[in-house]
C-alpha cells in the first residue's frame, strides 16, 4: 500500500484512506502463558452502526500532524460505497475519500494522536449514594453536560489535560476501536461542542 502513499490528491476537504474489512474483528490478548492469544469479536449487529461499520482505516494522504501510513479513527458512517475510489489493492481492501471533519483521531501504538478541532474525553459521574451500612443505594448517574478531557491537540490552548468541560448535551460521543489489537471505546469531543470549563 505504501506505493499509494501521497499520489492520489484529494479535491476540496477531503482526505483518502484505505480500510480493510473486519480491522474491528481481530484481537489478540495474552494468555496466563504470556503467549498471544487471537480472538474474534463478532461486529455484525449494533442499532446505530458504531460498531457494525468501519471506524478505522490508514490514511494515504498527509494531513494537518499526520503522515501517510498513519493508523486513523473515522466517523462511523464516513464509509460507504458513494466515496469508493476504483483503485484495487486487494481482495479486502478499499479506498475512499472521506471529507476531513470525518477524521478524528490518529494512531500510534496504544496512543491516540489529536487532530485540530477534537479532543479526548471521559464522562463525568455523580458519587454513588451509599448508606451508613456501606450498602450503594443508587447507581452513579452520568454528568450529561461535563466531561474530563484526557488529550487535546496542541491547537486548543483554552483547555488543558484534566480540564473539565462543559458542553452540549449528548456531545459525549464514543466509538469502538481495535486499538493495538485491544477493543477499545473512547469518546470524541469537538472543540466546537465545548461551552466552557469548571
Amino acid at each position: 500500500m505504501e506505493h499509494l502513499y501521497n499520489k492520489i490528491r484529494p479535491v476540496g476537504n477531503r482526505v483518502i484512506v484505505a480500510v480493510k474489512r473486519g480491522s474491528k474483528n481481530t484481537h489478540t490478548i495474552k494468555g496466563d502463558n504470556g503467549e498471544d492469544i487471537e480472538l474474534y469479536m463478532d461486529t455484525s449487529f449494533s442499532w446505530d452502526g458504531k460498531i457494525t461499520n468501519h471506524t478505522q482505516g490508514v490514511l494515504l494522504t498527509d494531513f494537518k500532524n499526520l503522515k501517510a501510513g498513519t493508523d486513523v479513527l473515522l466517523y462511523h458512517n464516513a464509509i460507504h460505497e458513494t466515496n469508493e475510489l476504483d483503485i484495487y489493492i486487494d481482495p479486502v481492501t478499499n479506498i475512499h475519500a472521506i471529507e476531513s471533519n470525518s477524521l478524528y483521531f490518529g494512531v500510534d501504538g496504544d496512543s491516540l494522536i489529536c487532530l485540530d478541532g477534537f479532543m479526548l474525553a471521559e464522562r463525568i459521574y455523580d458519587e454513588d449514594t451509599v448508606s451508613p451500612g456501606g450498602i450503594i443505594l443508587t447507581e452513579k448517574k452520568k454528568q450529561d453536560s461535563m466531561l474530563k478531557i484526557l488529550a487535546k491537540p496542541e491547537s486548543i490552548t483554552d483547555f488543558e489535560v484534566g480540564d473539565i468541560a462543559v458542553v452540549y448535551k449528548y456531545s459525549d460521543y464514543e466509538m469502538v476501536h481495535n486499538i493495538g489489537g485491544k477493543m477499545v471505546s473512547i469518546i470524541r469531543l469537538k472543540y466546537s461542542d465545548c461551552l466552557g470549563k469548571v
